[in-house]
């Protein structure tokens, strides 16, 4: 399978293609990132680019690519919390990231810095765990966004992995409509995993399909490869099937009620509470399912691309159909 980093797009990165030999990561370190130049001219001229990252980009690169009729940006966020043995603790914004990069090659956008600014959850009792309460994350994002969308991206699209940073993306990007009268996009990856197209892939496999391989593939994709953690325990499957669930025994059924019909505040009280479930290691139909969890990520990109263009259309009919109360207008003489 062919893969593209971050340092290896070539100029009009969209529909082609950049070759980097995939490296395992069952056991070691890969032996080398791609060192690859890039393609001729793609550094310092209009129109060209060597990355979609706007970190890796001179604000020249960012103004041309304006210039040039572009005007998509696609900002990452999650939390630095704990997943327990086997899931590094960026996971959801490494997964948003790796989204975001994939949908960026396709529709020609560019990816603003992951934001880490973000609201923890019941994550909090794993140290390393940074929380921010969601008032901030979504004063944040908020900032983000505005300021993107007055320097000229006039699609700004918010990309979380799952909960529970969504909550802060929900609020974002309504509050942001409220105040400004624009469409700002947020995606939750995991809503994505459902569709059909993408299902499809990771179908039938036999082990715990989840956060362990997205966040593995995620860093593969963006060119910070890694070895999987604690190799011989994440290969296993059926020491992952107890169905304990994420809380003590005595308030297990208490909080199940609570968040099955509403929401209710939670915490975790032990490491398997969150973690240690998923599975990596394992070969499935010939190949690594990290290699796998790859693919998931871009047929994610591809079935959601196109929806893209919905956003573009929604912001024309909005700009052409201000605010105004609504009037009645049927059976007007029934009173």
């Amino acid at each position: 399978m062919e893969r593209v980093t971050r340092r290896n797009f070539l100029a009009g990165a969209i529909g082609g293609s950049a070759a980097l030999g995939a490296s395992s990561v069952s056991g070691a370190l890969p032996s080398g990132k791609s060192s690859a130049a890039p393609a001729s001219g793609a550094q310092g001229s209009p129109g060209k680019r060597f990355t979609r990252r706007m970190e890796e980009m001179t604000s020249r690169e960012v103004e041309f690519y304006l210039k040039d009729g572009g005007g998509l940006v696609f900002i990452p966020f999650g939390p630095v919390s704990g997943h327990g043995a086997f899931i590094p603790m960026g996971m959801h914004a490494l997964w948003a990231t790796a989204l975001s990069v994939l949908m960026a090659e396709k529709a020609d956008g560019l990816v603003f810095p992951p934001t880490y600014t973000v609201m923890a959850g019941a994550t909090q009792t794993f140290r390393g765990t940074v929380h921010f309460p969601v008032g901030e994350q979504v004063s944040i994002l908020k900032r983000i966004a505005r300021s993107l969308n007055d320097a000229g991206f006039r699609r700004v699209v918010l990309v979380g992995g799952t909960t529970p940073e969504n909550t802060g993306g929900i609020v974002a990007v309504r509050e942001l409509f409220d105040e400004t009268g624009k469409p700002f996009w947020f995606i939750e990856g995991e809503r994505v995993l459902s569709a059909p197209e993408v299902k499809a892939v990771y179908e039938g496999y036999p082990g715990n399909f989840g956060e362990t391989l997205l966040c593995l593939a995620a860093m593969k994709i963006l060119g910070c490869e890694r070895p999987i953690p604690a190799p011989e325990w994440a290969r296993e499957i059926e020491s992952k099937r107890d169905g304990k669930g994420d809380q003590p025994d005595e308030i297990r059924n208490d909080v199940v009620a609570l968040r099955t019909w509403g929401q209710v505040g939670f915490k975790y009280y032990e490491e398997g509470n969150h973690g240690n479930h998923g599975t990596a290691g394992i070969v499935y139909k010939g190949r690594l399912d990290v290699d796998m969890a790859v693919e998931v990520l871009e047929k994610c990109a591809d079935f959601l691309a196109p929806i893209l263009a919905k956003l573009s259309h929604y912001a024309d009919w909005l700009d052409q159909h201000p605010f105004q109360y609504i009037r009645a207008s049927e059976r007007l003489n029934e009173r």
